[in-house]
This record gives structure tokens, C-alpha cells and sequence, in this order.
């Protein structure tokens, strides 16, 4: 059997290599944070390194495009990460009907990386 979910997905990590902070000193200033720019023909998130994160128990999925892509990353000046993305997924869910209709189900978001 199955379940549908949507969701907004966030993960953050460091990326040392990404720290802008060490450019900063008394005439520069830099910013709390830089977006990187995503389109449907740019996929900025190409161009870093990404946790190779899967759902285990996926079914099917798709972000969301709708007016726009629902995708955010954003840098920090210490080299921390933040990708925030917008999924509807489709899920396989073990059931056990034996006592239907007073079964009790518990599906999970099986997460990998």
C-alpha cells in the first residue's frame, strides 16, 4: 500500500570551502547570507556539493514548479548551508489490516543518505 505527503524538505551543512567570512575586514562588509539563484533552465544547486539524501521508500516524487521553483539555498558567511526545497512524494507503507477497521497504521518517511 501506499501514501502521498508533501512537504518542504530542509537539510544544512558546513562546506568550509564556501566561508566567505575571512574576506570580511574593516572596509569590507559582507552580507549574513548569499541566495543562490535557481530557474527552471539553472539549477544552481549544481555547482556545489549536496548530501546525496533519498527517500528509501519512495514510490514516486516531484518538486514543486508551480509560478516558480520552490527551491532555496542559501550560504552563510561561516559556510553554513541551507537548501530548502518543496517535494511531493509517494510512499510505500507496509499495512496490517488484520484487525480492520480498528487497525492502527504507522507509515514513515524512510530518509537515506
Amino acid at each position: 500500500m501506499e501514501y502521498s505527503v508533501q512537504f518542504t524538505f530542509r537539510e544544512e551543512w558546513w562546506d568550509a570551502r564556501l566561508a566567505y567570512e575571512r574576506f570580511a575586514d574593516e572596509n569590507t562588509q559582507v552580507p549574513p547570507f548569499v541566495v543562490l539563484a535557481t530557474s527552471e533552465n539553472s539549477d544552481q544547486s549544481q555547482q556545489i556539493w549536496m548530501p546525496d539524501s533519498f527517500f528509501q521508500n519512495e514510490k514516486e516524487a516531484r518538486r514543486h514548479l508551480i509560478d516558480k521553483p520552490n527551491v532555496l539555498i542559501r550560504i552563510h558567511p561561516n559556510g553554513q548551508i541551507l537548501y530548502s526545497v518543496r517535494l511531493s512524494l509517494v510512499l510505500s507503507c507496509p499495512m496490517s489490516l488484520e484487525y480492520y477497521p480498528l487497525d492502527r497504521q504507522t507509515c514513515l518517511i524512510d530518509l537515506a543518505s
